[in-house]
């Protein structure tokens, strides 16, 4: 079975029209805010139809700032296309972009316009969904994610379908690791005809080599068939909303 249903899909540029084809809704990366803290709206590529608004993180520099402006103008451009919701893709902290993520938690839930922030900024926000990547390199996604909606509340979690593909040297001091392109791993995995395995609490495959220097490495990855896995835990846990960018995702869809 396929989990789709509740899939949104993230895109910008000539990928939207691909992605709406699809049917399911589509997260349009289509706002941003000028040097002057204007609202700036970048023609969308296909029809508005099952869209969600997604504005990106506000300039390092502001030459002048109006929080109640530029929240009053998203919420009429989100009435105007009858969005079904706004995405702030915000990753800086700042005092400023505060200050607006707290208007627009505000304004946004007055007039019913569902609101979803990463959740590195959930100290700003009292009513947006949270995003929480399911990129993990330890752990238990479903125990990540059902720990967080034991704190915030399960109607406000929702998830950021990240594939990973990343070499982590043993022992690793970095969450991160290697990033891997997939011709990169499959290369790997071919010179060093390792098995690949699959795990369950990380909800990814992995295999593992010794290089030249004889230090062992940890590949962790995502294919089609995790991503169908991990879309199957979230459903699992009541996870209402997955985000998934395109075509990374473009797997995911169901042809029917």
């Amino acid at each position: 079975m396929v989990f789709t249903k509740n899939l949104i899909l993230v895109c910008t540029g000539r990928d939207t029209v691909r992605a709406v084809s699809s049917g399911l809704p589509v997260l349009h990366l289509c706002l941003t805010v000028t040097e002057t803290g204007a609202l700036r709206r970048l023609q969308l590529q296909t029809s508005p139809a099952r869209c969600l608004l997604g504005i990106r993180d506000l300039p390092s520099h502001l030459t002048a700032f109006d929080p109640e402006r530029l929240v009053a103008d998203l919420v009429y451009e989100a009435r105007r296309v009858s969005a079904l919701g706004i995405f702030a893709d915000f990753e800086r902290d700042t005092p400023q972009v505060r200050a607006v993520l707290g208007a627009m938690d505000a304004a946004l839930h007055e007039v019913g316009i569902p609101f979803y922030v990463p959740i590195a900024c959930q100290r700003s926000v009292v009513h947006a969904v949270l995003t929480v990547e399911t990129a993990l390199s330890g752990g238990s996604l479903v125990e990540h994610i059902t720990s967080l909606q034991s704190l915030h509340g399960a109607s406000r979690v929702a998830a950021f379908l990240k594939p990973v593909s990343n070499d982590f040297v043993l022992p690793s001091a970095s969450p991160d690791g290697n990033p891997l392109s997939p011709s990169e791993r499959a290369a790997l995995l071919n010179q060093t005809g390792s098995q690949v395995f699959f795990s369950r609490e990380l909800c990814a495959k992995y295999f593992t080599y010794s290089d030249e220097e004889n230090r062992a490495h940890f590949v962790l990855f995502d294919d089609d068939s995790t991503l169908h896995a991990k879309l199957a835990q979230l459903s699992g846990c009541g996870v209402q909303t997955v985000f998934a960018l395109y075509p990374d995702a473009a797997g995911l869809i169901n042809p029917s």
